[in-house]
């Protein structure tokens, strides 16, 4: 009325329609990510989708976008073009969507934070012809998961890796909904490169098998029931994809959440969860790694969304862990369980960024609440063979310091150079156990009359061999319940002392465990203990040659007697076997080797143990200056 003209709104009448990542308070929520080293800090990134509407009578064109996180000392503000190619349109009554998102394995437009982390975020959207913006302002929070102890156990376990394997992985997965998102494989160690490899040695990623974690278990992050999978999609033969989504996979709700597994193998799919409502306990099985549907190579994808409906689909949050480490790959050239490894505690893998070479940008990750160890726990074995000795204590101490106990030792020389082969088992049972090598006669019988005699130890396994012209014994004594009862045993005993105590141990009702032979100077001494055992008849040949023993061999396996102990040994210019046959082992099924050099032997350690078998006896000989392998396996 005055004349003058209409004065513009100051900022667009606009609302916020949704905001999120977001919890049940209406905080905005962000992912905490481990430190990329027990020295370095914790970080969090923040990703936000909020949907406004124009709720104006006209377009509004949208100019830039400014993210202000406020608080904790840590005060940030990025500014954030629309589009690439400029400004957005909003028209009347429209409503329209927007995230601060990146690029696969990019940080892009994902904000990085440090502790002290920010309490409030602010987000400002700027218009044409607006002097003010429309302001959103929310409180910030790290995100608790919706399951016990509000973070998920890894979905992988240390025991299925080989020593010098870990997961391999970080929190820079791409954007939209999968912001939060997580692919991972397995890198080990390659020797011969001296580098970290997801292939297997020597091999090439031309096959899904040659990767390392093709085949690996995955095993439910948390408690929950199945809400949908599929199990019969076909593998893309390495690395080309074999179409879009997930390909076979399970998704497992826990009333508030859905955790989503990626790619697996066809037809892997654990057959108890294979229906809609399946319970699902933490640490369950549910499938193999693969390599199916949208997938450019064997790997696992998991993330997290928000979905009381169970029907599957809500919006992205955050999937923190806890119960294992990582470390940024960078800072670990070489396996080295004591590096800086930083132990996650409700906490994303750590965000990693790339280096322009293109080199690193992924964290090692061990999945146990155990620190990182040489070999993962919770083994059915480590068995080792070929160990020269001047490595073997280091070895040893090492298995040792992983909670696992040995049960076999076998030393044996090549070229006059001594050796050694071991087989370990986990000490769930936490066993005293106490290992002596490289003694003499003498200093055997002080070990024996200490731990055996005064101290209720019992022998789990003797072996004496030639040390450079020198007879040596190496020792297992070992106290668990129910290890009272008699255990008559000698050493250094020549073949004719051997044969009087084997008759009389026979006729009081013995039975041969372990009769270890060697040679030293052109003399046989054995080494050998006996125990009453419900085993029907026993048969022990100390002195066999490599005909005899297979002819041996072939007519106790038609008897259906069964081979519980092998020693390998070499005298007068030939191999020998000392070997003992029970008539009722106890075992479903055994299998054997007389003559395996290094690389079948190996061949057929890890064969056997895969269906189920575990290795007895593993014992080294010499032929023609090369390293043979003579071993038993049953279960």
């Amino acid at each position: 009325s005055d004349g003058q003209p209409a004065q513009a709104a100051a900022a667009p009448n606009l609302s916020l329609v949704t905001i999120d990542p977001s919890n049940t308070g209406g905080d905005v929520i962000f992912l905490t990510t481990a430190p990329i080293s027990s020295k370095d800090v914790t970080e969090g990134l923040i990703s936000i989708l909020a949907e406004i509407k124009n709720n104006e009578a006209k377009t509004v064109f949208l100019d830039k976008i400014i993210i202000e996180c406020k608080g904790g000392g840590n005060n940030i503000s990025r500014t954030f073009q629309p589009d690439e190619d400029g400004k957005d349109t909003i028209k009347a009554g429209k409503s329209y969507e927007w995230q601060n998102s990146r690029e696969y394995h990019e940080l892009g437009n994902v904000i990085k934070i440090k502790t002290p982390f920010p309490n409030q975020v602010v987000l400002k959207f700027f218009f044409d012809d607006y002097p003010d913006p429309f302001t959103v302002t929310k409180n910030l929070k790290s995100y608790q998961n919706a399951t016990a102890g509000n973070a998920y156990d890894f979905p992988a376990k240390d025991e299925n890796l080989l020593m010098n394997e870990y997961w391999y992985g970080d929190a820079g997965h791409g954007g939209g909904g999968q912001v939060f998102a997580y692919d991972m494989v397995v890198a080990g160690w390659n020797e011969d490169a001296k580098k970290w490899d997801q292939m297997k040695q020597g091999k090439t990623e031309d096959k899904n098998e040659n990767w390392r974690c093709y085949g690996k278990k995955i095993y439910s992050a948390g408690d929950g029931e199945v809400i949908g999978f599929i199990n019969d999609w076909t593998e893309a033969p390495s690395t080309s994809d074999t179409g879009s989504a997930g390909g076979n996979s399970i998704k497992i709700n826990n009333g508030k959440e859905t955790v989503c597994y990626y790619h697996m193998q066809k037809g892997s799919i654990n057959k108890d969860l294979q229906k809609i409502g399946a319970k699902v306990k933490k640490g369950q099985f549910i499938g193999l790694v693969g390599n199916s549907g949208n997938s450019s190579g064997p790997h696992l994808h998991i993330h997290a969304i928000w979905d009381p409906d169970k029907d599957g689909k809500g919006p992205f949050v955050p999937l923190q862990f806890s119960n294992m480490y990582a470390i940024d790959i960078k800072k670990i050239a070489e396996p080295d369980p004591s590096a800086d490894w930083v132990k996650l505690n409700k906490m994303g893998l750590p965000y990693i960024a790339e280096a322009a070479n293109g080199s690193g940008g992924r964290a090692l990750l061990w999945p146990d609440a155990k620190k990182p160890c040489w070999y993962p726990y919770n083994l059915k074995e480590i068995a080792r063979h070929g160990i020269p000795e001047s490595k073997y204590q280091e070895e040893f101490t090492k298995i040792w310091g992983c909670g696992y106990y040995p049960v076999w030792v076998d030393a044996y020389d090549v070229s006059g150079k001594t050796y050694f082969n071991t087989i370990f088992r986990y000490n769930k049972d936490n066993y005293d156990v106490v290992v002596r090598h490289d003694m003499s006669a003498e200093k055997y019988q002080d070990e024996y009359n200490n731990w055996v005699k005064s101290k209720g130890y019992r022998l789990q396994q003797i072996d004496n061999y030639n040390d450079g012209g020198k007879l040596k014994i190496a020792a297992i004594f070992i106290k668990k319940p129910g290890g009272s009862q008699s255990q008559p045993a000698y050493h250094a005993a020549s073949p004719d002392d051997h044969q009087t105590m084997f008759d009389k141990y026979s006729k009081e009702g013995y039975v041969p465990v372990n009769v270890s032979v060697t040679s030293v100077g052109g003399k046989k001494y054995y080494a050998a203990f006996y125990e009453k055992r419900n085993v029907g008849a026993a048969v022990l040949k100390s002195s066999l040659t490599q005909e005899e023993y297979q002819d041996m061999f072939d007519d106790m396996k038609k008897k259906k007697w069964e081979q519980v102990y092998i020693n390998a040994y070499h005298h007068d210019g030939k191999t020998r076997f000392s070997v003992i046959w029970y008539e009722k082992s106890g075992y479903d099924a055994y299998g054997v080797t007389r003559k395996s050099s290094n690389s079948d032997y190996q061949e057929k350690w890890s064969d056997y143990l895969s269906d189920g078998y575990l290795t007895r006896c593993v014992s080294g000989y010499d032929e023609g200056g090369k390293h043979w392998f003579a071993a038993h396996w049953s279960k």
